[in-house]
């Protein structure tokens, strides 16, 4: 079986891509990841907030600014083995570099278009293969429209664009407006490819103590279907490639984002829980159903169920949703 696919101009030799987070975290477990089976990492995000706060050059006014809170330093210095300052993170990438064959892609989480521009060239000289954007702009003022937030987002891409040659993959949530329009928008300016869905701290409340704390992270396998559905509306309709994210935990999974249309899928939650050998399983499957299915390459199905290939088909659509409510048991 031939599973190859071709992800930001990159050839992987699998299209299951070990995505940002702890299972990526130094050279010795990229190197973890590949030995698995990985077809690509993903190194963990650095953030903006990091990247300023060790620019000498920066004035003491940006750490008053609303857009970059301070008390979020002290987040990230107690996650330490998670995070790393930014000449640490380029050293983390050269060896990580080092160690593997597969692609490294390097991660900027980013909220502004300001100040980590330098450092994205940093690490397209550091040897990155692709520079990931994860977009974490999580609005929490009421005088800030949807308007404001897709332009900030454009602007990040713009920013990146502009400082680097690396291929670009930008990772946002689904929480715009109207995500297809920003998507094709993101590829109109440069974005090689879009990581739909990207999955934020969500709060929860204990009841006892009577606090707000930080859900369990990881996602569930029922998050899965509406990244489908975006990714069957979006395959092959933008310039931007797709990869899936969130909601992957099998083989059957990866199976199901290839149909809808994605190049790639990112997995953390399944093999962070269970253990890495969950990625050589989850190829295994891929195989399996592709050797039971008589097809001897991704590209003989990929994309067989998106929306550009059925356009007549309701499955995605208001149409099919009336459908299902109306077949409901009471």
């Amino acid at each position: 079986m031939d599973t190859t696919t071709t992800y930001l101009g990159l050839k992987l030799e699998n299209p299951i891509i070990v995505g940002a987070g702890p299972l990526t975290r130094d050279p010795a477990a990229v190197r973890r990841c590949a030995e698995a089976g990985a077809g690509a990492v993903v190194l963990p995000s650095l953030f903006e907030e990091r990247i300023a706060r060790e620019t000498a050059t920066l004035s003491e006014s940006f750490f008053s600014q609303e857009a970059m809170h301070t008390e979020v330093f002290g987040y990230l210095e107690s996650h330490v083995e998670m995070q790393y300052g930014a000449r640490d993170y380029l050293e983390m990438l050269r060896k990580s570099k080092q160690s593997v064959e597969i692609p490294v892609i390097a991660s900027l989480n980013c909220v502004t278009s300001k100040y980590w521009q330098e450092f994205a060239r940093e690490i397209e000289a550091a040897g990155a293969d692709a520079l990931e954007l994860n977009i974490g702009i999580m609005p929490d003022q009421v005088e800030v429209d949807g308007r404001q937030v897709e332009a900030q987002a454009l602007a990040i891409l713009a920013a990146a664009r502009a400082a680097v040659r690396l291929p670009l993959a930008v990772k946002i949530g689904a929480n715009f407006s109207s995500l297809p329009a920003t998507v094709a928008q993101m590829a109109a300016q440069g974005a090689d490819a879009c990581v739909l869905c990207n999955r934020f701290w969500t709060p929860a409340i204990d009841i006892e103590k009577q606090r707000i704390i930080v859900a369990k992270p990881g996602s569930a396998n029922q998050e899965l279907g509406p990244v489908l559905r975006l990714v069957s509306l979006l395959a092959d309709r933008t310039k931007a490639q797709i990869c899936a994210n969130t909601g992957i935990h099998s083989g059957a999974d990866i199976v199901r984002t290839l149909l809808a249309g994605a190049t790639a899928a990112q997995v953390v939650t399944a093999p962070l829980l269970q253990g890495l050998h969950r990625i050589g399983d989850m190829l295994d499957e891929l195989k399996g159903w592709m050797q039971r299915s008589d097809y001897s390459a991704i590209e003989d199905f990929r994309g067989k169920l998106s929306q550009t290939r059925n356009p007549e088909q309701t499955l995605f659509s208001r149409t099919q949703y009336m459908g299902a409510l109306a077949t409901r048991p009471n």
